[in-house]
């Protein structure tokens, strides 16, 4: 897994459509090689199980960081970092909150739940740019095991 290609390949789980433009438009204006694949629930990001349509890995490539919002229809960030710690496989993916809500217990629980880190939204593109410098700075000096294979 790690960056060994040199870049953060993101999946980026939130509801919000302005949101996850917002992340693609910071990471061209940053010029790095980092690439933001989005969805926009939890429910579609269990395609990370490499199941059926979703085994073409070339088509659906694991990312190597996970930035998930928690307030989402039908299965919300909570849903989804339970339903990515039962999956053994895919819980070794370094997972981010990546949320509007400063609220106390939101933080506590998704850290409960196994998140790595809990970030509120930037408000600017400059943030969100250093956002993903920092954590490109942070996990590339990380020893991350190897993607998982198979379903």
């Amino acid at each position: 897994m790690g960056l060994r290609s040199g870049r953060l390949d993101i999946l980026l789980i939130d509801d919000e459509e302005s949101d996850r433009v917002f992340a693609q438009q910071a990471t061209k204006k940053a010029g790095a090689a980092h690439n933001i694949h989005g969805v926009h629930s939890g429910e579609e990001a269990v395609y990370l199980r490499g199941v059926g349509p979703y085994a073409d890995r070339q088509k659906f490539p694991l990312p190597n960081v996970i930035l998930t919002d928690l307030k989402m229809p039908n299965m919300d960030g909570f849903a989804f970092l339970r339903w990515l710690r039962n999956h053994p496989k895919c819980s070794v993916i370094p997972t981010i909150v990546y949320s509007s809500s400063p609220l106390d217990r939101d933080v506590r629980e998704a850290y409960r739940l196994g998140a790595n880190a809990y970030i509120i939204k930037p408000s600017s593109i400059n943030e969100m740019i250093e956002i993903l410098r920092l954590m490109y700075a942070f996990w590339s000096r990380c020893e991350c095991p190897p993607p998982p294979s198979g379903p």
